[in-house]
């Protein structure tokens, strides 16, 4: 490791909530490798879960060797570029599966995804799965929502104070597997000793409002698997009507990164399904 390059550790944790009967979540924290993703999959049939599924595991079968490479002094492709390439890839194995079977067809996901390396972060999202960092005690949204509602918000057709009561809040105009290609968003940034990073599926940000979300962060931050419970339990106390997964990942100094233990941390730093 590069005596510049920070270290993670992170937790997950998903929850089907109390309406729904099946989990179309899918979320993973891979704290060696600098990798927090998430992934809210839709369609019928529980079509969603393999999804979510195929794009959670096409991402992390195939970063650790670029991430690998990278590490080994090969500087090109960059992180954010090797990123964008495999979430590419992630695409078009969910829309040729989609392809192969009637049962699967129209399935889609969401996409939030962070590459911790160097002392930066890369962060790539499709979708309305948020990506939200926590750095001096003020929660920041990083990521932009592919919505029929925030477009509506930014084009003056509705109030932002009124999107929580539309109808289209839950339509998506980007997913993983709807086409062959897929437009993805991407952000490059600095990373600070301290700062934690949230990924969250819409089943959080639905129903706990972001004042709630930092009030958890702030005074829960020094215990990420707690944190992590807190903020699905509290989606769920407001009537847990989809599906809720966060990932949570706190970026520390390489020497003050603790291994996983064997109690609740060791069971949730790793990944998640």
């Amino acid at each position: 490791m590069n005596p510049s390059e920070f270290a993670i550790e992170g937790v997950c944790l998903s929850d089907v909530g109390k309406v729904r009967t099946c989990n179309e979540d899918s979320v993973a924290v891979d704290a060696g490798n600098g990798i927090a993703v998430l992934a809210d999959g839709m369609g019928g049939h529980r079509a969603g879960d393999v999804a979510s599924r195929l794009a959670l595991d096409t991402l992390l079968e195939r970063l650790p060797e670029k991430i690998r490479l990278y590490r080994a002094g090969g500087r090109r492709p960059t992180p954010l570029q090797f990123c964008e390439q495999i979430v590419g890839e992630a695409n078009l194995a969910v829309h040729r599966a989609a392809q192969r079977q009637a049962a699967l067809r129209g399935m889609g996901t969401t996409l939030a995804l962070a590459l911790f390396h160097d002392d930066r972060a890369a962060l790539v999202h499709v979708g309305d799965s948020r990506i939200y960092r926590l750095r001096d005690g003020r929660l920041e949204l990083l990521t932009r929502d592919d919505s029929l509602l925030r477009e509506q918000v930014d084009q003056g057709l509705i109030a932002a104070e009124e999107a929580g009561d539309s109808h289209n809040r839950h339509l998506v105009t980007g997913a993983l597997g709807i086409a062959p290609t897929v437009r993805v968003h991407q952000r490059d940034e600095e990373v600070r000793a301290g700062d934690l990073y949230l990924l969250c599926s819409d089943g959080l940000t639905d129903l706990v409002d972001e004042d709630d979300i930092a009030l958890i962060l702030r005074e829960l931050q020094a215990n990420l698997p707690l944190a992590a419970t807190h903020l699905v339990q509290l989606a769920n106390d407001c009537g847990g009507f989809d599906n809720v997964s966060v990932a949570l990942v706190r970026v520390v100094a390489p020497r003050a990164a603790a291994a996983p233990t064997g109690g609740l941390l060791g069971r949730l730093v790793g990944w998640f399904r």
